[in-house]
């Protein structure tokens, strides 16, 4: 890495290329306060270039790069930005603010100067203590989870953890706006550990801020870009007695994840170990009723659940049966007024290289409803050979509730189905060993269609084609199905800014346009689904109904990170 300063300077290169110097200028501001960011690094190309801002949020770099002469048959080539040709964009960073999402582009303001601003937001903390009287052990594991939204629902996701220093104090950096919950996990005296065998053991029970024993019951801890919360939790003293599962099954090889938590209340932070050679489920745990689910992995899945009571002595749970994982079979239908080949012609609103073979009618996922569970990866279907597409499954599905999502290559989903139970609205259920009746899916091609442009687009201003200034510019549609639980959310590039939506399911929608892509914050993000609720355009749609000259406004490229 080198830090620039000034000078410039200009050659011939080979292949017709001219060596030139782009003066970058620009300023780092506080995305939150709009102040200037003094003493941030700014990179380009990498780390090739870099300099530091001044004390009101300055920078200027040089950047040595080529430019391809104009030539027959390239005359825009003379007129490209160096920027375009140069890997990486632009990069800021300070310790206290959060890296970039995605990195800044500078605009040309003339031949061989361009300019730019780039935002920084600054961190979020929790901070706090945890306090243990009697405590006399390693140091104490904190973690806290983010509420995000996957496949339309509000999930918990782990975001990381801290042991708490030896005064019981933490310290979460680093972290985006959002809302939040803080546990800590069980931990066992090291004092009443060194007593010896047969001696009375104690722990201390996980804690849920601000002081429950049941994850969904903890306060949310909600922060804004650059603001500290604090969180303090106090923990109990518990006796700890041996508790004791055999496994009926369970081949000594086969890798496992391993669950406990009090009946009724899924929560993470208990801890029980799996013992492969002599297949038995082992550990301490304090008085209560408790529910331990095991996976195991390697050759066939299965899957075993025990409840069983802690009641002031060792327990010996009842033995756990591992039964296999189950598949779900799905049945696809097509009610299509024109032929397949015409549909797929028409297209789905799928890009046509991620279109699946011809045989290929849809592609299901079965998605974990349980508000910690999904994270776990979802189970994607495959089709079944000499089918022709129309026999689906789902293999090695554990017992559980799933939202089925349906994605089909030609065509909407219109039903989708099983047992009875409407699964565009309501979960699929799986039980254990018994699977579930087959997911029926008709597909029909009589679906809406709308087009139109986004605002300040060269399409919105009446103009063709791409941006001429800057051919790499694009927009991004979102397109957000409203109550109808089968569809996830649709994106959609353009440069010009027309754009046309085909094979809609009937419903209402909402629709919204961003100035290039919004960073790498997913979809369900809670700033960006608060920016999308209020800048997103809705519109209802009927079957075989086309919609023209929709006006979409573009939200300008960081509002929704």
């Amino acid at each position: 890495m080198a830090l620039l300063g000034g000078g410039t300077a200009r050659g011939q290169g080979d292949g017709g290329e001219q060596k030139r110097v782009t003066t970058i200028r620009g300023r780092v501001l506080n995305r939150v306060t709009q102040e200037p960011v003094g003493r941030a690094l700014v990179t380009a190309a990498g780390d090739e270039y870099a300099t530091m801002t001044d004390e009101r949020g300055q920078f200027e770099l040089k950047m040595k790069g080529s430019q391809r002469k104009a030539t027959k048959g390239n005359v825009a080539g003379s007129q490209m930005p160096m920027r375009l040709r140069t890997k990486g964009g632009l990069q800021a960073r300070k310790p206290g603010f959060l890296p970039l999402k995605r990195p800044a582009l500078a605009s040309a303001v003339k031949e061989g100067r361009e300019e730019a601003t780039i935002y920084l937001t600054p961190e979020a903390l929790i901070v706090g203590r945890v306090a243990a009287p009697g405590w006399a052990g390693e140091r104490i594991l904190c973690e806290f989870f983010r509420l995000v939204t996957i496949d339309g629902r509000e999930r918990w996701s782990s975001a990381g953890n801290f042991p708490a220093w030896a005064n019981g104090e933490f310290r979460f950096s680093g972290l985006e706006a959002g809302t939040y919950r803080l546990i800590t996990h069980e931990g066992m005296d090291r004092d009443s550990l060194a007593l010896g065998p047969g001696a009375q053991m104690f722990g201390y029970p996980p804690v849920y801020y601000p002081n429950t024993t049941d994850f969904s019951a903890a306060a949310p801890i909600v922060v804004k870009a650059g603001e500290t919360a604090q969180a303090n939790l106090t923990l109990a003293r518990r006796e700890y007695f041996p508790v004791r599962i055999p496994v009926a099954n369970a081949a000594a090889s086969e890798s496992q994840i391993l669950s406990v938590f009090p009946s009724g209340h899924w929560g993470p932070g208990w801890s029980l170990n799996y013992n492969p050679e002599e297949q038995v489920i082992e550990g301490r745990l304090p008085d209560g009723n408790y529910t331990v689910e095991l996976n195991t992995y390697g050759g066939e899945p299965l899957t075993g659940v025990v409840n069983f009571t802690v009641d002031g002595r060792a327990a010996q749970g009842p033995p756990m049966n591992l039964v296999p994982n189950v598949t779900v079979s799905v049945n696809v239908r097509e009610e299509f007024q024109t032929s397949r080949t015409a549909a797929l012609e028409k297209g789905a609103f799928i890009d046509p290289k991620n279109r699946a073979p011809e045989q290929q009618k849809a592609q299901v996922i079965l998605a974990p409803m349980e508000e910690l569970k999904a994270m776990e990866s979802r189970m994607v279907s495959e089709p079944v050979e000499g089918t022709q597409g129309q026999t689906l499954r789902i293999r090695n599905v554990r017992p559980g509730t799933y939202r089925v999502i349906v994605t089909p290559f030609s065509g909407y989903a219109a039903v989708v189905e099983s047992g009875g139970t409407d699964l565009l609205r309501q979960p699929l259920a799986v039980g254990r060993g018994g699977g579930a009746p087959p997911i029926e899916v008709t597909l029909r091609d009589d679906g809406a269609e709308v087009s139109g442009v986004v605002e300040g687009s060269p399409a919105g201003q009446g103009n063709s084609g791409p941006d001429a200034t800057n051919p790499e510019h694009y927009w991004t549609l979102l397109l957000v199905p409203v109550g109808r639980g089968v569809s996830e959310p649709l994106w959609f590039r353009t440069h010009d800014g027309n754009f046309i939506l085909v094979s809609l399911a009937p419903g209402d929608y909402l629709v919204a346009a961003y100035d290039e892509t919004p960073g790498d914050v997913a979809f369900g993000e809670e700033e960006f689904m608060k920016a999308l609720e209020e800048k997103a355009q809705k519109f209802h749609v009927e079957a075989g109904e086309k919609v023209t000259n929709l006006r979409v406004k573009a939200i300008a490229a960081g509002e929704g990170e």
